[in-house]
C-alpha cells in the first residue's frame, strides 16, 4: 500500500475555498492527489475548527424602523455599550430564558379564541334569520331584544379587543424588563 499523501495548510485552505465555491469533492481530490474522502474530512475539519476556536462565522440582519433603531442605540449607551453588533451579542447571548414559550399568555388566548368563536357564532345565527327572513320577502324581525343583543354582542367585542391590548401590553413590559437585566448583568461582566 502506497504512503498516503498528506496536505499543507495553504492547501487545506484552498480546499475550504474551493468547496465553498461549489467544487465537488471527487474534483478536489483528482486535483490535490488525495480522496474524495480527504477532502470531505478537511473541510468537516475546519468547520470544527472554527467552531470549537469561538471564530464568528454566522451574521443576522435585521430592518428597523429608525425609531426603533434609535431605541435600541439610547438602551445601549444607558448600559455603557459601544457597538449595535455587541449590543445583539449579548442579546443572543442573554436570551436562554426570555424568548421562551409563555404558557400563562397561551392559556389566556385560547380562552379569547374560545369565546370569539361563541360571537362569531352568534353573529352567524343573527346573519342567517336575517337572510332566512330577506328570502321569504319578509321584513326581518328586529325588536328592541334583538337590538339590545346586538349592543351587548358589540360591547363584548370591544371589551374583549381591550383585554388583548392589555394582555400583550403587560407581556411586553415583561419582556423589556427581563432583557433590561439581563443587559445590566451582561455589562457587569457575566458574559
Amino acid at each position: 500500500m502506497a504512503g498516503r499523501r498528506r496536505l499543507s495548510d495553504l492547501e487545506r485552505l484552498e480546499i475550504v475555498r474551493e468547496t465553498r465555491k461549489g467544487v465537488s469533492a471527487q474534483v478536489l481530490g483528482k486535483r490535490f492527489g488525495v480522496t474524495p474522502r480527504t477532502i470531505q474530512y478537511t473541510v468537516r475539519r475546519e468547520k470544527l475548527r472554527k467552531r470549537d476556536s469561538g471564530i464568528r462565522t454566522a451574521q443576522i440582519g435585521t430592518t428597523v424602523t429608525p425609531e426603533e433603531l434609535r431605541d435600541f442605540e439610547a438602551l445601549l449607551g444607558r448600559h455603557g455599550i459601544t457597538s449595535r453588533s455587541d449590543g445583539m451579542r449579548r442579546l443572543i447571548q442573554a436570551a436562554n430564558g426570555v424568548f421562551q414559550p409563555d404558557e400563562h399568555l397561551a392559556d389566556e388566548l385560547k380562552a379569547f379564541r374560545a369565546a370569539l368563536n361563541r360571537v362569531g357564532n352568534n353573529v352567524t345565527q343573527i346573519a342567517k334569520r336575517m337572510n332566512e327572513a330577506n328570502n321569504k320577502g319578509m321584513r326581518p324581525s328586529f325588536g328592541p331584544s334583538s337590538l339590545g343583543q346586538m349592543r351587548s354582542l358589540a360591547g363584548f367585542v370591544l371589551d374583549f379587543a381591550d383585554q388583548v391590548d392589555l394582555l400583550t401590553r403587560r407581556r411586553t413590559d415583561g419582556i423589556s424588563i427581563l432583557v433590561n437585566e439581563a443587559m445590566k448583568e451582561l455589562v457587569d461582566g457575566e458574559e
